[in-house]
């Protein structure tokens, strides 16, 4: 009955955080509504009073995490005033620390179904989605202020397309060992060597 009593943001909260907890450890296919059930000992009423289905509680945990980890630094990324090198510590420290930290915690490189590879990827996607715009903001903050190659003519009309080649770019090729059997890994210094190239 004690459980019951519970807030129903905080009864919502704990299911997401179990069901993070069980989708990082199993993957999503391996894990059941009555899984997380049994976790907090609760009826399948109450799951489906807050959730229309397990897709739908993975993807609240997965923007969750997204939210945490790199909301705070997107806005930095976006703000005028932060001077460039700030920005540039805070991009990295995502890339090291936030997106890596993901890829850690959800992504294995063990043998995975298909569907969790798709699922996998869809998450990882949205990050990158949620990248583009600040990201834009950088390096044309980074090409106003002479850091980057007058050569690439960066403007406020072609950023983001600068933006999303770069990030998918670099990301799919750190992580392509990640979602395929691929012999040929990559690090961050390796991305960073490249795109340093391209942005002089």
């Amino acid at each position: 009955m004690k459980r019951n009593s519970k807030k129903p943001e905080v009864r919502k909260q704990e299911l997401i955080e179990i069901a993070a907890k069980l989708f990082a450890e199993k993957g999503y296919e391996a894990v059941s509504v009555r899984d997380i059930l049994e976790v907090v000992n609760g009826a399948p009423g109450m799951f489906y009073y807050y959730f229309r289905s397990k897709q739908d509680i993975y993807v609240a945990a997965m923007e969750q995490y997204i939210c945490e980890r790199l909301e705070r630094k997107c806005r930095m990324l976006e703000d005028d005033t932060v001077p460039f090198h700030k920005k540039l510590a805070a991009f990295r420290s995502m890339i090291r620390e936030d997106i890596n930290g993901y890829t850690e915690r959800f992504i294995s490189n063990g043998d995975a179904s298909i569907s969790d590879a798709s699922y996998k990827i869809w998450d990882f996607l949205q990050m990158l989605n949620r990248m583009i715009k600040p990201y834009a903001k950088f390096l044309l903050q980074a090409y106003n202020d002479g850091h980057l190659s007058e050569r690439l003519k960066l403007t406020e009309e072609n950023a983001e397309l600068f933006a999303t080649f770069i990030l998918y770019g670099s990301w799919g090729t750190i992580y392509n060992g990640k979602f395929t059997k691929s012999d040929k890994n990559f690090t961050m210094e390796d991305v960073i060597a490249v795109t340093d190239k391209l942005l002089q």
